[in-house]
């Protein structure tokens, strides 16, 4: 019988998610895609528009999932941003600017909170009792900035979005400690740099206005990482091949950070 995934945010062009969602389908996996941008979706998965951040949309994907297939094998928590997470955000320039916990807006806290903690955690506790019956795995994806934070001047990203995906970790943590008994695997995937379609809005938003880019100095491999490497090592944490992993977070970032 196939598998069933479920993969949030992989309808963007250039995401991680999108990376996942294909190297799951070629894993033979029946492939779920829960995003709120419809452009992206095409006829080899099964596409429900979905907000994350919002616990009755994610039940309702979580129902629809199950209905269609009668199963939950694998979820991927791949949605996620430094700023919104609308199909409006995806095609406007980046905000101007660093937030840092000290300026920014409560708006901007609960904004950035939802699209990364919250979105992580609703369709983690929706698709718990579905895995629970025959076992699987949960990946949630984090970042670098969990572990060094950002620095103030950093365009494009956030404070709330390092103290966010620092929250992705402890609850990974956490998940794996109560899902364990069930045979379903928590593992967390730590990002750094990742030539992603926000990274690249990133630095030619920088370019069009003459600001300085981040140094390759500071990643010991001198360049960033790609989708394609991050999703593969997505895809083998679903796999029967890290069958005794779990409760962890693998660091994927060039040596920039050492935990």
């Amino acid at each position: 019988m196939k598998r069933v995934a479920i993969v949030t945010g992989a309808a963007k062009p250039d995401s991680i998610g999108a990376g996942v969602a294909k190297g799951l389908l070629d894993e033979g996996c029946d492939v779920v895609i829960a995003d709120l941008y419809e452009q992206g979706f095409v006829p080899q998965y099964f596409c429900v528009r979905t907000d994350v951040s919002d616990p009755q949309s994610v039940e309702s994907m979580i129902r629809k999932t199950a209905e269609q297939f009668s199963r939950i094998d694998i979820l991927v928590n791949a949605v996620g941003g430094s700023w919104g997470i609308t199909p409006q955000d995806l095609t406007a320039p980046p905000p101007r600017g660093f937030r840092g916990l000290t300026n920014c807006s409560l708006e901007d806290w609960r904004t950035i909170l939802g699209a990364n903690l919250d979105s992580a955690f609703y369709c983690c506790r929706a698709a718990a009792p579905y895995l629970k019956k025959q076992g699987g795995a949960i990946v949630n994806i984090s970042s670098v900035a969990a572990r060094k934070g950002i620095p103030p001047g950093a365009e494009g990203s956030s404070g709330p979005y390092a103290v966010a995906k620092a929250g992705v970790m402890a609850m990974t943590r956490q998940f794996a400690l109560e899902l364990g008994e069930f045979g379903v695997r928590v593992n967390c995937v730590a990002p750094g740099v990742v030539a992603s379609g926000r990274f690249k809005k990133v630095i030619s938003f920088s370019k069009q206005n003459q600001i300085p880019e981040g140094s390759m100095s500071q990643i010991p491999l001198g360049r960033v990482g790609t989708v394609e490497e991050i999703a593969a090592l997505v895809v083998a944490l679903c796999t029967d091949d890290t069958s005794y992993m779990t409760g962890t977070v693998i660091d994927v970032n060039g040596a920039s950070y050492a935990a």
